[in-house]
């Protein structure tokens, strides 16, 4: 789920808390987002109908704030006696020093290991940059009309960083950079990186995950190979069928410069694509097409092998009337007819095809860091089979799992593979934010920090287990992100850069903790 790209439906979220109204019954009250002139933030992108303690109510109270947790914060540095330069924790032995980021069994348990050779348990951030987009909110509707949401805008000489046209025309303002701005002063980079660096170590986060990174920030971190533009796609899903898709990786792979990222020991590895596999839904609009699509007819190869070339034993199954396998490549199929096997079994050698051309155009470009996956939701646009048809090719299985469940572990531990968790956080719906859905809904700011203790722990116990990423760094505006309906309370500070410390002083303990949980199952 990227900052900036769509988000899935809200379970159990009303409409108006899309909106950045306010829910479950708060003691404040809101106007609807929609009616003409309504303002719902102030000039610091902060909630006008509730009032809480700590609420901004001055540039000086910012710049105040970043001078006390300076102090607060002058005295944390990165414990080298504890931990090796990326992370790897020392006590726990040392392992073979490849100088890149890998993945071993160690005593039945898996574990990344650090360039250094020591055993390393991934506990990122996503979208660690005030760059991100995401973060923003638009400002203009689709006509050009100014969103009558906000008490005031961020002056546009002074503020002009704040302002950017982002993806597909979208008028976006990010009341995140002027705060920044107003807090750090206008050239804020350098000291937003010294007190966020001070942050992650204080909390216990060594990574940045998933999306828009600081590579100022010197951590170890995640990347993403790029999407070619040129893929064939169906419905949602590549054809990995293509019979250029390695060609179009190479392509897309050089443009993004991965030749020049394969002698970094920071970066741990790549993920392909996000949140798309395929299913039956995928299926049924593959075999309802003609023999110009790849997959159509590797679908029809399929059916050729499974029945031993028998067509009139196909042609009855699918009630088809096809004169050769070839002819049958442009019959309409019903997917109804389709025995349930075959479906399985085809996305099954879909995903293998898939993870192993993705792989191979890897390791053409860069031999050394690992491949994890396409960061699947397990039970959202994709099926169990794609998640592991592949699963050969795959170095880890990365997941976007937001519920306070790891039950969803189970079911892949059988397969021995390492596994990571790189998106998922819990909400609070309060100050005109909401949450995603009721599963990751917490009753207060600590809460949160108790839901991602219990969630965590839960996780790391499992031998297959090596790390996650919260999502994310800051919250979402309160009138909206860009082209969504989301306005989620999922960060570890607000856009006002105030971090959420009754939540954050829970997750230091458990990120602190998590290896000796691994360790000990």
């Amino acid at each position: 789920m990227s900052p900036m790209s769509r988000r899935r439906l809200l379970l159990g979220v009303p409409a108006l808390a899309a909106a950045g109204v306010l829910t479950e019954g708060r003691a404040a009250t809101a106007a609807p987002a929609n009616a003409a002139g309504t303002a719902l933030v102030d000039r610091y992108g902060q909630y006008l109908h509730q009032s809480w303690p700590g609420k901004v109510t001055s540039d000086e109270q910012l710049r105040r704030e970043y001078a006390e947790e300076a102090a607060r914060l002058a005295g944390v540095a990165f414990d080298t006696t504890a931990y090796d330069a990326y992370g790897g924790l020392k006590r726990l032995g040392r392992r073979e020093a490849t100088g890149y980021f890998r993945l071993e069994k160690v005593e039945g348990r898996w574990w990344f290991v650090t360039p250094d050779g020591h055993l390393f348990f991934l506990k990122g951030v996503d979208a660690f940059s005030a760059e991100e987009w995401g973060y923003g909110t638009l400002y203009l509707n689709a006509d050009g009309s100014p969103r009558e949401l906000f008490e005031e805008l961020p002056d546009r000489d002074r503020f002009a960083a704040a302002y950017a046209v982002v993806e597909q025309g979208l008028h976006t303002v990010s009341f995140l950079k002027a705060n920044l701005m107003r807090k750090y002063g206008d050239d804020y980079k350098d000291r937003w990186r010294d007190i966020s660096r001070r942050r992650m170590i204080d909390w216990g986060f060594n990574a940045q995950g998933k999306w828009h990174r600081d590579p100022a920030v010197v951590m170890p971190y995640i990347e993403r190979a790029p999407t070619p533009t040129d893929v064939i796609k169906v419905g949602w899903g590549i054809d990995p069928f293509d019979r250029d898709f390695s060609a179009k990786l190479d392509r897309a792979f050089g443009d993004f410069g991965m030749r020049r990222m394969r002698d970094d020991p920071w970066l741990i590895g790549y993920f392909f694509e996000n949140e798309r596999g395929w299913n039956r839904e995928i299926v049924a609009q593959v075999v309802r097409r003609g023999s110009d699509l790849p997959a159509k007819r590797a679908f029809v190869r399929h059916l050729e092998q499974a029945y031993g070339a028998d067509l009139a034993r196909v042609n009855e199954i699918l009630g088809t009337d096809a004169r050769s396998f070839r002819a049958l490549a442009d019959e309409v199929i019903d997917i109804g007819r389709v025995p349930d096997g075959d479906v399985r079994a085809f996305i099954t050698q879909a995903s293998a095809t898939y993870f192993r051309k993705v792989r191979q155009a890897i390791k053409r470009h860069d031999p050394h860091h690992l491949f994890l996956g396409s960061s699947l939701v397990p039970t959202w646009r994709t099926s169990p089979e794609w998640n592991v048809g592949g699963i050969e090719h795959l170095d880890a299985i990365s997941f976007d799992w937001y519920s306070d469940s790891a039950d969803y572990l189970r079911q892949y531990e059988t397969h021995d593979k390492p596994i990571i968790n790189i998106e998922f956080s819990f909400c609070y719906p309060d100050r005109g934010l909401t949450s995603h859905n009721p599963s990751i809904t917490a009753t207060g700011i600590a809460d949160r920090g108790e839901k991602f203790k219990a969630f965590v722990e839960a996780q790391a116990k499992s031998p297959v287990f090596v790390g996650y990423a919260w999502f994310v760094y800051y919250d979402q505006a309160v009138t909206r992100k860009p082209g969504a309906t989301e306005a989620f309370n999922m960060g570890l500070a607000n856009q006002q850069d105030q971090p959420y410390h009754e939540m954050t002083d829970i997750m230091r303990a458990t990120n602190r903790n998590v290896e000796a949980v691994h360790l000990n199952g």
